[in-house]
C-alpha cells in the first residue's frame, strides 16, 4: 500500500510537473486503477478530493487577484458559476451511479485518447499566451456552457475536461489564457465539491466509512503530487516542455489500449 502511494505520487508529480498541470491531474485516476489496483468508481471518488484541493490551492495562490477583480465578475465566478456546476455535476453524478463499470471504463478511454492527441498535436505559440482581444461569440459561449461541461464530466468521470477546454477557448476564441485557466480553476473547484456530494448521496448504499477512506487517500495522494510537483520544477525547463508533452500525449493514447482491455 505504501509502495502503491510513493509510485502514484511520484509519477503524477513528475509528469505534471513536466506538463505543468496543476489541478487536473487526470493521470491520478489511471495510476489508482493500474498500480493500486482500484475499481473505475473507487478511482474516480478519490480523484475527486485530488482535483478539489488542487483546485482550491491555485485559487489560494491567486486570491489577491480574484479580490481585484470587478464585482460582476465575481458575482458570476463565485454565484452565477456555483449554481451551474450544482445543477450539471448533478446530471453528470446521477449518470456515473447508474452507469456500469464498462460504460465509465470506455467513457475513460476516449477522454485518454482524446487527452493524449491535444498534448501530441497541439500547442500554445507565445503570441498565443498574450491574447488580449477575444471573440465576443466564443467567449459567450464558453462562459455559458463551460460552467456545465465542467461541472457535467467532474460528476461522470472527475475530468473538468481542461486539456480540451482551455485549448478550444484560446485557439478560437482568441481569450486571454489566464483569464480562462482561473475561470476553469474556480469551475472545477465547486464541480468537485457537489459531485462528492452527489455521489454520496445518490449512492444506492451510502457508506460513510468508504467515504472517509476516500477522503484521506485523496487527501494524502494530493499531498504528495503536490510536492513532488514543486521539487520537479527544478528539472524541466520551458524548452523541453513541448518534446515531454508530446511523448506523453502518444504514451496517453498507448495506454489506452490498456482501459479498453478491461472491458468485461
Amino acid at each position: 500500500m505504501i509502495l502503491n502511494f510513493v509510485i502514484i505520487t511520484v509519477v503524477v508529480g513528475i509528469v505534471t510537473s513536466g506538463l505543468k498541470i496543476r489541478f487536473d491531474r487526470f493521470f491520478t485516476i489511471l495510476m489508482l486503477m493500474f498500480v493500486a489496483g482500484k475499481t473505475i468508481t473507487d478511482a474516480v471518488n478519490i480523484f475527486l478530493w485530488v482535483i478539489m484541493l488542487g483546485a482550491l490551492m491555485v485559487i489560494l495562490d491567486n486570491k489577491d487577484k480574484i479580490a481585484q477583480l470587478p464585482k460582476p465578475m465575481k458575482m458570476k465566478l463565485f454565484g452565477i458559476i456555483p449554481l451551474f456546476t450544482l445543477l450539471a455535476s448533478f446530471i453528470g453524478s446521477w449518470l456515473f451511479i447508474n452507469s456500469t463499470s464498462n460504460t465509465l471504463i470506455i467513457i475513460l478511454g476516449i477522454l485518454a485518447i482524446l487527452f493524449g492527441l491535444r498534448l501530441a498535436l497541439i500547442h500554445f505559440k507565445s503570441h498565443e499566451m498574450n491574447y488580449d482581444d477575444e471573440r465576443p461569440t466564443i467567449t459567450k459561449l464558453c462562459g455559458l456552457f463551460g460552467p456545465w461541461i465542467s461541472g457535467f464530466f467532474v460528476g461522470l468521470i472527475g475530468t473538468s475536461l481542461k486539456p480540451l477546454k482551455i485549448p478550444f477557448a484560446v485557439k478560437v476564441g482568441k481569450m486571454n489564457i489566464k483569464k480562462v485557466y482561473l475561470g476553469n480553476t474556480i469551475t472545477t473547484f465547486f464541480a468537485a465539491i457537489f459531485s462528492l456530494f452527489w455521489h454520496f448521496v445518490l449512492s444506492n448504499e451510502p457508506n460513510s466509512s468508504m467515504f472517509y477512506e476516500q477522503m484521506i487517500s485523496g487527501m494524502a495522494i494530493w499531498t504528495g503530487i503536490h510536492y513532488m510537483y514543486e521539487m520537479s520544477n527544478i528539472l524541466f525547463k520551458t524548452k523541453w516542455q513541448k518534446v515531454f508533452q508530446i511523448i506523453i500525449g502518444i504514451a496517453l493514447v498507448l495506454v489506452s489500449i490498456k482501459i479498453f482491455s478491461l472491458i468485461y
